[in-house]
């Protein structure tokens, strides 16, 4: 069964949430250049059970001058979330979900939402991806999952409460703008195929986080190949574009003296055109990053 759908909600939010046991992470350097990147996967949402954060971000954490992860820490804070959400709009007439299934549509989304127990009437005045972000969400929330305990909201309030300077890669905005800019067709899909698949939200999470958790590598990027498979515009968006974009960003963090720890969702980090391969073409050195392992000496 194709996942894109619920692949695509996974990449863009970073909900790769489980057990704490490993993460995948890297050192950047140049040679010459003043400062180094140590670059992790992030987990964005967690359950209470999976803290402490593991000893891999804690010593990445520890070494770093500065944090920069996907968002602005300030951005992740609620009135600024509403805010973002405000300005790129949920519920824009003519677009909202009601309207663009079509009578037809509509009825048998209305027979898909009561069988997956939700009402049909809170999705109708929402746009389909908004309405599809909120019912997985929803999903993970109701599963126990809390991104007030994930990596990134963790480390943006320690950082704030430390004095360390932190920094986005994209704003909420861009981020929300992804899902909204997507073909209606796309869009009717993922709030079809969230629909269906709400009652395994949390299990297929589990399976896709046990790849993360067992830094397996492969497993992850043949995941994202097998699941993107025939949609190559959607990956571009969603994947190689917002690499491309992070890229050079990355790489400009060598030229400020110390050690800057970069945070991003971890399936960002996998395959030809995740962001370790991207930097290794430039010509940068990417070797893993471990715990116990002295960063250099700055």
């Amino acid at each position: 069964m194709a996942l894109v759908p619920r692949l695509a909600l996974f990449l863009l939010l970073g909900l790769l949430a489980g057990p704490l046991a490993a993460v995948p992470a890297w050192r950047v350097s140049a040679p010459g250049a003043p400062g180094e990147v140590l670059l992790v996967g992030s987990v964005h949402l967690l359950r209470a059970s999976h803290l402490p954060l593991p000893a891999t971000i804690e010593a990445a954490y520890a070494a770093a001058d500065r944090l920069v992860m996907e968002l602005d820490p300030a951005e992740l804070e609620p009135a600024a979330t509403a805010a973002a959400l405000e300005r790129v709009g949920i519920d824009t007439p003519g677009r909202r979900s009601r309207e663009l299934f079509g009578a037809t549509g509509w009825r048998e989304l209305e027979a898909l939402a009561r069988d997956a127990g939700v009402d049909p009437a809170a999705l109708a005045g929402l746009e389909p991806w908004f309405a599809a972000v909120s019912l997985y969400t929803g999903a993970l929330a109701a599963a126990g999952f809390d991104p007030a305990l994930g990596v990134d909201h963790q480390l943006g309030l320690r950082a704030m409460r430390d004095g360390r300077p932190a920094a986005g890669l994209e704003t909420l905005e861009q981020q929300l703008g992804i899902f909204k800019a997507l073909p209606e067709e796309t869009q009717r899909d993922l709030l079809r195929k969230t629909l269906e698949e709400l009652d395994i939200v949390a299990v297929e999470t589990d399976r896709l986080v046990t790849a993360w958790r067992d830094t397996d590598l492969a497993a992850l990027a043949l995941t994202l190949e097998e699941d993107f498979r025939g949609y190559p515009a959607l990956r571009a968006r969603l994947v190689e574009e917002r690499n491309a974009a992070w890229t050079p960003q990355v790489a400009a963090l060598l030229q400020q003296p110390g050690t800057s720890l970069v945070v991003v969702g971890a399936l960002h980090l996998v395959g030809p055109a995740g962001l370790p391969e991207q930097l290794r073409r430039r010509g940068y050195l990417v070797v893993p990053f471990q715990a116990g392992v002295s960063a250099r000496a700055r």
